[in-house]
């Protein structure tokens, strides 16, 4: 056999193999049985994604963003893929992936290791509109568990919020207009913290917001914050207020109140300029 036909075969099967490659999405290649799967927690929002390959073809497979795997039990949370992932499979490979989500049934119990999830879906379509944003512009992860609660548990929109606050802007406004909602007046800022077991514990850090108000005459006034029963809990300082049209930039410390609802108050002797409520 000459030289130049070994390179000649060789040439022609390296194409063949390149030929072969087929990139399907996941639910495609498990609607048409393509693969098998198994799919198993690892402890928290982590699983291990077993994938059989059945063809004699070399597969991408692709995960989207949007992708939901559901617990096989109803008690336990359900995780929300937000960047889209490639896992790449020989002919007849069976490999196993590490995928990770987010939770999207703030309500349900942590799951655990071992638990058995299903291989999976396409979330809601408004769960996968904002997956679609995330893996577009990648915030940080507390940023994202936040942006999927708002919209899988209508946790506050006010929660989105991240260390560049003109990216979490343009994300707290486009989840609000998925939502069909006002854009909030306010920012609250939380930290998550998820177990490896999947408990879930939220800890209020910080309030800010710019609130417009006008005063007829020089005075001084005091800002404080209020609970439901009218307590004060925070006071932050006392000023003079010029006449004319202003706006306040609101910052407080929020930490150690309880969930419930409270007042941000800006009020002279006679006068309260600035009174609106926010969520915790």
């Amino acid at each position: 056999m000459s030289s130049q036909f070994k390179f000649t075969s060789g040439l022609l099967f390296c194409c063949a193999v390149i030929n072969a490659k087929t990139i399907i999405s996941i639910d495609k290649a498990l609607e048409k049985k393509l693969i098998k799967t198994e799919v198993v927690c690892t402890g928290g929002l982590k699983v291990n994604y077993k994938i059989k390959n059945q063809t004699n073809d070399s597969l991408q497979i692709i995960i989207p963003a949007g992708w939901r795997m559901n617990s096989v039990k109803e008690e336990y949370q359900d995780i929300l893929v937000t960047q889209q992932q490639i896992l790449a499979m020989s002919k007849n490979e069976q490999k196993t992936f590490e995928i990770k989500g987010y939770c999207c049934e703030a309500d349900h119990a942590g799951p655990s290791e071992g638990l058995k999830y299903e291989a999976g879906k396409l979330a809601a379509p408004n769960l996968v509109l904002v997956a679609t944003y995330l893996n577009a512009t990648k915030p940080d992860e507390n940023t994202q568990q936040y942006a999927v609660w708002s919209v899988s548990n209508n946790k506050p929109t006010a929660n989105i919020v991240g260390s560049n606050d003109s990216l979490t802007q343009e994300l707290r406004y486009f989840v609000a207009g998925v939502k069909g909602e006002p854009i909030p007046w306010f920012t609250l800022q939380k930290k998550v913290r998820i177990s490896a077991y999947g408990d879930i514990n939220e800890y209020p850090m910080q309030l800010k917001a710019t609130v417009n108000y006008n005063v007829d005459k020089t005075c001084y006034a005091y800002f404080y914050v209020i609970d439901s029963l009218g307590k004060k809990v925070a006071t932050i300082t006392g000023q003079w207020l010029q006449t004319g049209n202003h706006d306040y930039a609101v910052n407080v410390n929020v930490r150690g109140l309880q969930k419930g609802k409270y007042k941000i108050v800006l009020a002279g002797e006679n006068t309260e300029f600035i009174n609106k409520e926010f969520e915790i």
